[in-house]
């Protein structure tokens, strides 16, 4: 079925790539980006159909590695090709043969390895699972313009260097936050077999040490970037990007919201609430492009990073409204107060350095250790930190269990 609807889809996307071009890239040269866009999409299918399938079964490491096996050599492939051709088509080329041998690899391995056969999908069957993936689609691509269209904007009003230096500090920022989607990954068939089974309470406690991780991290992320915003950039770019320090600094506090919310968006999906994740995403992306009209002429690309942290805090607040009870049993109020007394050490480390030494990219570094350092210090002595709380979370990941049930989906 997954195959069937790759195809169609592909085949919708040749059929508009003329139009694409036109409207995209304003070349009608440039249509076969848009057919190699569309020759991959069955093959991303199929690979993260493998990888839904690993997940289902909590096969995590397995998951990992064959996630793994793509990701680096793509990336390594991409990024030679990219430099050395210096031309985008040979990149799309390249992606879409690391997306061949992926989808390949993946579909061998379910074959020969977990004894899986593809069958033609009955009636019966499409009902049931496109009655709960249709209503995920206009979310989907609400999602994609809540963390994209800025850009799109950003070029229109201002220019494309401005769009380099706003597209690395979002690249950057997301770093924390794009952790909690590998945890997600996991977490959540996990979480649907203890929600099936009727454990509430086992069902709480596994999120609480999850959620507790991830706020966290994203906390530490934060900081470091608030304090240190100029040393990230110096250190992850070019000088020419520094100027875009406090856009950096602003959506590192960002992440913190936008962690919160990409962790309790799995709990629509474990409630199958997959209209109320649509809502949720249309409404924020729609928030977030108003916003960005409104202050990117006036701010510059610190106002798309303002309308990003309006916009994902606001986000933020709501879902965790809707899962109120859930919050109550998980979330700890003094975990707060020993965040932000965290939160604070970096910047102890930034007033006390001293500024008269100057060692460029070595002083970068070195502070961001001491802060990095300090940051964890920090919450070893307020107790937010401990080794029990290590192998909680270490137990809540790796922890197996049967496959997640589907029959709720009927």
């Amino acid at each position: 079925m997954v195959a069937v609807t790759a195809l169609v889809c592909g085949m919708v996307i040749v059929g508009f790539s003329n139009w694409g071009a036109a409207s995209i890239f304003h070349d009608k040269h440039a249509r076969i980006l848009i057919l190699l866009l569309a020759a991959a999409l069955p093959f991303e299918c199929l690979f993260e159909l493998a990888k839904s399938f690993l997940r289902a079964r909590r096969l995590n490491r397995n998951w990992a590695i064959l996630t793994l096996s793509r990701l680096l050599p793509e990336i390594v492939a991409t990024v030679f090709i990219g430099w050395w051709l210096a031309r985008v088509n040979p990149v799309a080329v390249t992606y879409l043969t690391c997306g061949i041998l992926g989808a390949v690899s993946g579909v061998i391995y379910l074959i020969g390895y977990r004894g899986i056969r593809f069958v033609t999908p009955s009636k019966a069957v499409m009902k049931k699972y496109l009655g709960f993936g249709l209503p995920l689609i206009p979310g989907g691509l609400a999602y994609s313009l809540s963390v994209s269209a800025d850009r799109y904007l950003v070029s229109y009003f201002l220019d494309l260097k401005q769009v380099g230096i706003y597209s690395v500090c979002f690249t950057i920022s997301a770093l924390a936050f794009f952790l909690v989607g590998p945890i997600n990954d996991v977490l959540f068939p996990d979480l649907s077999a203890l929600y099936d089974s009727g454990h509430p309470r086992e069902f709480s406690e596994r999120f609480s040490g999850i959620q507790k991780f991830v706020f966290g991290i994203s906390v530490g992320a934060a900081a470091l970037l608030a304090a240190f915003p100029a040393d990230v950039l110096r250190l992850l770019s070019s000088r020419d990007f520094t100027s875009g320090s406090v856009t950096l600094a602003i959506l590192g506090i960002q992440g913190i919201f936008m962690a919160i919310v990409m962790l309790y968006s799995v709990i629509f999906a474990v409630h199958l609430k997959v209209w109320s994740y649509s809502f949720f995403w249309i409404a924020s992306g729609a928030v977030i492009v108003l916003l960005d009209v409104l202050l990117l002429p006036r701010m510059g690309i610190a106002g798309a990073a303002v309308s990003q942290l309006v916009a994902t805090g606001g986000g933020a607040f709501v879902v965790i409204g809707m899962h109120w009870q859930l919050f109550r049993e998980s979330f700890r109020s003094i975990w707060l107060l020993q965040n932000a007394i965290a939160f604070g050490a970096p910047f102890l480390v930034m007033a006390l350095w001293p500024h008269t030494v100057q060692l460029g990219g070595l002083q970068s570094c070195l502070r961001l250790i001491a802060g990095s350092g300090m940051f964890i210090l920090a919450l070893v002595m307020t107790r937010y930190l401990r080794a029990s709380d290590l192998k909680l979370f270490q137990a809540a990941l790796l922890r197996r269990r049967g496959p997640v049930s589907t029959s709720r989906l009927g």
